[in-house]
């Protein structure tokens, strides 16, 4: 029976293509990237990934691209890494499809953390408007200020309506400039991974689990990330973690 996961990627890719919302690449980074679409073109797999991951380490990233690498990874037996990928890519995407097929595959596994509620895809879609949103504000703040100026300059008067209402906006805009970004999440990337009461090796377990499960991240500690699993809070090694993170 073929894996769910290799079913499902070829598929999504042709609207991964198509993608409008992907960052400005630099010059030397495109080059990577078409080099690493002719290797994977070539199936010469794991080269054309190890310039995915290069690209990517760089802060760019395009959604086919999470899509080729999950599809390598989960080749390569690498399941978390795959599902990492294909997590990453719901988050550029909001692509529902992805997540009925990672949570078919976390189901089949028995791999916790795979809800996607509805705050989560809310925070995702502000994540994907971050930039529109905070330009939109900016727009909106800049007209007020000039309509109080124009009224201030032929009237020698301001509205104080108006004083109200620029207020109002500068205080959304500034709330959102400081708003988290991103409902945080990462994948357990290795098996027997130690889940901890504090952040330190000399705490102590809270749990040991197994690769695959995603937990929220919820704060930092040094070396050490504050997450959430089954309602309860642990801290674990961020080199144990696969962050879901751009």
């Amino acid at each position: 029976m073929q894996n769910a996961l290799l079913k499902i990627i070829p598929s999504l890719l042709f609207i991964a293509c198509a993608q409008l919302s992907i960052p400005v690449f630099a010059q030397g980074l495109q080059y990577h990237l078409a080099k690493a679409d002719s290797l994977f073109a070539q199936k010469r797999y794991t080269q054309s990934l190890d310039l995915y991951k290069s690209v990517f380490n760089q802060g760019q990233y395009t959604p086919a691209m999470f899509l080729k690498m999950a599809y390598i990874e989960e080749g390569l037996d690498h399941a978390p890494q795959s599902m990492h990928y294909l997590n990453l890519y719901y988050l550029v995407t909001q692509d529902e499809r992805v997540v009925t097929k990672i949570k078919e595959v976390a189901s089949t596994k028995k791999w916790d953390g795979y809800e996607f509620n509805d705050f989560e895809r809310f925070m995702s879609l502000y994540h994907r408007y971050h930039m529109l949103i905070a330009l939109s504000l900016m727009a909106i703040c800049t007209v007020f200020l000039f309509w109080l100026l124009w009224q201030r300059i032929r009237q020698h008067k301001a509205s104080m309506g108006l004083w109200i209402v620029l207020l109002i906006f500068s205080a959304l805009l500034v709330a959102h400039i400081n708003f988290p970004v991103q409902y945080q999440t990462g994948i357990i990337a290795n098996s027997n991974t130690y889940l901890m009461t504090g952040p330190s090796a000399g705490a102590s377990v809270a749990q040991i689990i197994n690769e695959g499960h995603r937990v929220r991240i919820v704060g930092k500690s040094d070396v050490w990330l504050k997450v959430q699993w089954h309602d309860k809070e642990a801290y674990i090694r961020q080199d144990q973690l696969l962050p879901v993170v751009l």
